[in-house]
Parts: C-alpha cells; sequence; structure tokens
C-alpha cells in the first residue's frame, strides 16, 4: 500500500514539475525561402529588444516590411502556439535579443503567429539579396510606444534602483530618529 502511495505521489510530482507536455507536431519538408516569403501573408526584417515566455516571444524593432501591412515601430511576434510555464510544442521557436532576422510569419493580424516551420531565420547577405524593390519601413513610432518601449528596455531596472533607494533613505531616517530618542 505504502508504495501505491509513493508511486502516486511521485507521478504527481512529475506532472507538476515537468508538466502535461504540449502539442506534438513537426514540419513536413519545408519549401525554399523564396516560396515561403511569396506565400506568407506578412514579411519583415527586425531586431529582437527583449523576449519573454521562455524566450518564445519577441519584442521587436521593424526594420523594412517586405510583404503585408504597415506595421508598427515595433511588434511582438509568438513563437509558438502554446504558452506558460511547462507548456512547449515540438514546433517551438525561439528568440535571441540583439538578432536581426527576417520574420516570414503565419498571420498579418495580431497575435503574430511563427514556430519552427516558418521561414523566419537570421538576416543574411543571402537573404538580403532576396529583398523586394517595393520594400518600405514601419509607421512612425507613437508617443504611447515610445513609452511602452522604454519601460520594457529600462523600467524594471530603474524600478529596482528606485525601491533600493526609497528603502535605503527609510532605513537612515529610522536610524536617524532612533538615535536622536537617546
Amino acid at each position: 500500500m505504502t508504495r501505491g502511495w509513493l508511486a502516486a505521489l511521485l507521478a504527481v510530482y512529475g506532472f507538476l514539475v515537468i508538466g502535461a507536455g504540449g502539442a506534438q507536431a513537426s514540419c513536413v519538408m519545408l519549401p525554399s525561402l523564396q516560396e515561403q516569403i511569396r506565400t506568407a501573408p506578412l514579411v519583415f526584417v527586425g531586431t529582437v529588444v527583449s523576449t519573454s515566455d521562455s524566450d518564445r516571444v519577441a519584442h521587436i524593432r521593424v526594420e523594412s516590411i517586405w510583404k503585408g501591412p504597415t506595421l508598427s515601430a515595433y511588434v511582438d511576434v509568438h513563437g509558438s502556439p502554446v504558452s506558460g510555464f511547462g507548456a512547449y510544442s515540438s514546433i517551438d521557436r525561439t528568440y535571441r535579443a540583439g538578432e536581426r532576422d527576417i520574420f516570414v510569419l503565419f498571420s498579418d493580424r495580431a497575435p503574430y503567429q511563427d514556430n519552427s516551420c516558418s521561414g523566419t531565420r537570421p538576416y543574411t547577405a543571402d537573404v538580403a539579396a532576396l529583398a523586394p524593390a517595393d520594400a518600405r519601413p514601419p509607421a512612425p513610432m507613437t508617443r504611447v510606444e515610445q513609452v511602452q518601449n522604454w519601460l520594457i528596455n529600462y523600467g524594471l531596472p530603474v524600478g529596482i534602483a528606485l525601491v533600493v533607494i526609497a528603502a535605503t533613505a527609510f532605513i537612515g531616517l529610522r536610524r536617524r530618529r532612533a538615535g536622536s530618542k537617546v
């Protein structure tokens, strides 16, 4: 009986720690990049500014739109059909901050979807040679986007610094007051 309970507890623990798993799929034989660009609803070049959700969501500074609607100066691209702690799929795409890529996406509306089966890849000279003559820049950045991007890039470090400064000042004042009461 004890072994049965132990096995059940280990199974529950494994499920909680490892997760339930995610969708499982794989890419069939992929067409050429030229064909993927031709059939994709949205293609653009951009640099990954930051990532989240285990590097599966990228905040991207858009540089050049090759195909699709006009985009904001910054967009978020989701590289997985699932999200959250312990969730994964066999077609997850991960991103690296600072990497310049061509994004060949499956959707031309937010939330922008990508995965490891798309033509998204690092932007190289070979990829640059495929740029269309009518490539265009993104829309100018709005004031809201400027504030949002500042918060994404600098908000956390500045917030932490302000908390540390406030805590230090509070502790200093308490010590000073405690010392003057003696």
